[in-house]
């Protein structure tokens, strides 16, 4: 009877320890805090999402632009309210991210009017909707100025603005370039020269969308063909920023 009386002790105790791990398993405040993987099932307008589970967690500001399908980090406080870390990698430009280039040494092109890939700046982009900014440094021959173009995968679309001199220019203060282009990787636009070692600055802005991942690239070359090199120098930089 007393065997008996022990076992059955014995098994309440445990029955209890067992009811007691579930519960605490199951309450933040006794386990603490954690995170887990989720996807976004729901993107609410106040800064929070649904997942698929029906979890609602508050975006952290570095959380750029949730979507539904977003395999994402969720953690959870003591006090069981949930944060939206955000997305994980899935070998993409994640919204929000900038890919960019610079120019390490000058590069020089003499009597070719035929633009072709910088050799530097120059990047692999996956589908996606990118914000262009670049800051080109240059000189080269005034009759040959300097013709820039855009590389892109198969099916890339988007508008651009040289943002410099215009091809006729006669001086450093010059009229800039206003003419833009909506064909990005079809049509070519000039900017002026002044002279072999007249360095002059353009700022070609603009949108690229991308389709396909591949590699987008800035492409120049001389305007007129020249046996003066037109050179695009080292430290010109190429950014694109994933906007959607």
């Amino acid at each position: 009877m007393i065997a008996f009386g022990a076992s059955l002790s014995l098994d309440l105790a445990d029955a209890i320890k067992q009811q007691a791990v579930a519960a605490g398993s199951e309450t933040p405040a006794i386990r603490g805090g954690d995170w887990r993987l989720a996807v976004v099932a729901t993107v609410n307008s106040d800064g929070t999402i649904v997942t698929s589970d029906g979890i609602t967690a508050r975006c952290t500001d570095t959380y750029v632009s949730p979507t539904v399908g977003d395999l994402i980090r969720i953690d959870q406080s003591s006090y069981g309210n949930w944060w939206a870390i955000g997305r994980g990698s899935t070998g993409a430009v994640a919204i929000g991210e900038s890919v960019d280039r610079r120019k390490s040494i000058s590069t020089s092109r003499s009597s070719v009017t035929t633009v072709a890939a910088d050799p530097h700046l120059t990047m692999t982009l996956t589908p996606g909707e990118y914000k262009l900014d670049a800051f080109l440094m240059y000189d080269g021959d005034a009759a040959a100025d300097l013709r820039l173009g855009w590389i892109g995968p198969s099916g890339t679309t988007g508008a651009w603005w040289p943002g410099g001199a215009d091809s006729s220019a006669a001086a450093l203060a010059s009229s800039p370039r206003w003419g833009a282009l909506s064909d990005i990787t079809t049509s070519t636009l000039p900017v002026g020269a002044l002279g072999a070692g007249t360095i002059l600055t353009c700022r070609p802005v603009g949108t690229v969308i991308i389709t396909t991942t591949g590699t987008f690239a800035l492409a120049w070359a001389q305007q007129s063909s020249s046996a003066t090199p037109t050179v695009l120098r080292g430290q010109s930089t190429l950014e694109l920023r994933r906007t959607a």
